[in-house]
Order: C-alpha cells, then structure tokens, then sequence
C-alpha cells in the first residue's frame, strides 16, 4: 500500500512576516526603539534638545537625529570660525551664534561634554556596546510571546 502526503509549507517570507521580522515588522521596530532607548543617555545633553529630536522612518528602519547640529556632536570635534578660530560667539541678550554664512572648519579639538564620558560622542555606538545583551534578550523574549 503506498500512502502520498503532502505537506505544505509556508514561505520563507510569510514565516518571517508573521512574526515581525521583515523590515517594517513588528520586531523591526521594537529594535529601532530599544537602540533609542539605550542611547538616550549617551547623547549630548546641554540644554539643546538633540537627544529629543529624533526623526524614526514610518518602517521603523532607521531614524535620525534632527538637529542641525546633530553630526557636529556625533564627531566631538570642535569646528572653529577659520578667520577668528572660535567656536561661537556670545551675547548675553541673544546666546551663542556663528557668523552667517561663513563656513566652519575642523579641528582636532575634542569637544567636552556635560555629563561625560557617558554623555559624547557617538553615542550610538557606545550604548550599543554597553548594552548589547540587554537588547538581544529583550528582542529575544519579544520573539517568543
């Protein structure tokens, strides 16, 4: 007697949507908000609101710091005006302003930071190296409810 069976499987791709792991997933993003999460310690803090400018794609796939100078303190070195070699300049009745238009050069100046060495520059990257494991088993224990 000879039985036939046919057994059905689903996709690669089904499999991994269903359970929120292809980009956009649910588990993508879940990702995308934890390397938030641990980094928002790290990020510079002064009273600018950098760490709370932060724009995440509708996908969850990446996100970014808005802040015009969000690259600036991702480096940590200090740009300077290349006629004064300032950094900025002050006006008690106005805060710290650049000259308008006048490009700013690079230093090898490094940058000090309130809060440092945890708060500097990047920071993603170092709360990823802190924090690595706590995320892992966080994604871990998400994948399994």
């Amino acid at each position: 007697m000879i039985t036939t069976y046919k057994v059905d499987f689903k996709s690669v791709d089904e499999i991994l949507k269903e359970r929120g792991l292809l980009p956009g997933g649910t588990i993508q993003k879940y990702l995308t908000n934890e390397i938030i999460r641990i980094s928002d310690p790290y990020v510079p803090f002064d009273n600018e609101p950098l760490k709370n400018q932060i724009a995440v794609a509708m996908d969850g796939t990446y996100y970014d710091y808005i802040s015009p100078y969000a690259c600036y303190h991702w480096y940590g070195k200090l740009m300077v005006d290349p006629v004064t070699k300032k950094g900025a300049f002050f006006n008690p009745n106005y805060g710290f302003w650049s000259r308008p238009g006048v490009p700013k050069e690079l230093t090898n100046k490094d940058m000090n930071y309130r809060g440092a060495p945890m708060r500097g520059p990047k920071w993603t990257m170092r709360a990823w190296a802190d924090n690595q494991n706590q995320v892992i088993s966080n994604l871990e224990r998400k994948l399994n409810k």
